[in-house]
């Protein structure tokens, strides 16, 4: 009886084998199985049913092996080696990290304490330069493009030094024509420096530009922040990431940035860009823009900084200088009413 049982297992082994459930190595290390009890009063055991050996030749359940059988890949324990996935089965790749919540709007007392200008009743100075300057933007900014490729809605806002107010003034421009209801605004932080303006909006370490960089599956929806200002909205730098100053150089960028202008042809696309005598991320996003917006600190910035920053944007076709930090003398100057005139 021990040697027919047997024989009915080795049959269904083999059966196994060649439909590929069971490896060779573990038919060989397969032991004979203990002999079974004769018939009992209530019937013939398994391996005497005539459909035994149909049952035992079906796959096992998922989970479960044959008796005395041990499947491929697994130890006796049942419990894969450290390292191996059972056999048949795919190990799950690294989970992927849970993206940062996009941050809340941007309150107004914010954007003034990042140095927004107060636009009362009264005209200051500083307010009717900014109108003066949006004026001209906005007319190169939607005039025909005349068979050129960069998008004309795209504006880099830069400087030659570090500390000459060139967040201040991308901040103003674009919260100027935001006031103006015209056209919507996106001001894009692309300084990746310490002390951005990104920073300074609350928006540190908030997903932003780098990630769509790095992520081809998000877009600038998922991303751009609101503000209290409603046709304005903010876009942060990202996250800092591995070998994030090459990102700027490299043709991804370059989609992203042109892609910014075609997505959001409509608004103003303002970018925040750093010093070029500190970064060499100026020069390369200047033929990608339409129009640069040249910030020079009054008394301050030397005549051959201006001209060596001046030349590492000049592949960018329109070039505007900003005068910035002037001390006035005098009350009779331009925008210097006390009260709004008729």
């Amino acid at each position: 009886m021990a040697g027919k049982q047997f024989h009915l297992v080795e049959r269904a082994a083999e059966r196994l084998r060649q439909e590929g459930l069971i490896e060779a190595a573990a038919l060989a290390s397969a032991a004979p199985p203990a002999p079974m009890a004769a018939e009992s009063a209530e019937g013939p055991t398994a391996l005497q049913d005539p459909d035994a050996l149909t049952r035992v030749a079906d796959p096992a359940p998922s989970g479960l092996a044959l008796p005395g059988l041990v499947p491929s890949g697994l130890s006796p324990s049942g419990l894969a080696p450290p390292g191996l996935a059972p056999s048949g089965l795919v190990p799950p790749g690294p989970v992927p990290p849970e993206r940062t919540p996009r941050p809340p709007p941007i309150e107004a007392v914010t954007l003034e304490r990042a140095g927004l200008v107060s636009w009362s009743s009264t005209r200051s100075r500083v307010s009717e330069e900014i109108r003066l300057l949006q004026s001209q933007l906005l007319r190169s900014a939607f005039a025909p493009a005349d068979g050129r490729q960069t998008p004309l809605n795209l504006v880099m806002v830069t400087s030659a030094r570090p500390g000459e107010g060139k967040s201040f003034a991308a901040l103003n421009i674009a919260a100027g024509i935001a006031r103006q209801q015209d056209r919507e605004v996106l001001l894009v932080d692309a300084d990746g420096k310490q002390h951005n303006l990104g920073e300074k909006l609350g928006l540190a370490g908030a997903p932003g530009l780098l990630d769509l960089i790095a992520d081809p599956g998000l877009t600038p929806n998922d991303l751009v922040v609101a503000s209290a200002l409603p046709k304005l909205s903010v876009l942060p730098v990202g996250r800092p990431i591995e070998q994030s100053a090459e990102l700027f150089a490299t043709r991804q960028m370059a989609s992203v940035i042109a892609g910014l202008g075609r997505r959001y042809a409509d608004r103003i696309v303002i970018l925040d860009a750093p010093p070029c005598l500190s970064s060499s991320d100026p020069s390369t996003l200047a033929p990608l823009v339409g129009q640069v917006v040249f910030v020079v600190q009054a008394e301050q910035t030397q005549r051959e900084e201006v001209e060596a920053g001046l030349d590492l944007v000049q592949s960018c076709p329109t070039l505007m200088l900003l005068l910035n930090k002037v001390k006035m003398k005098t009350t009779h100057a331009f925008g210097a009413y006390a009260t709004p005139y008729a």
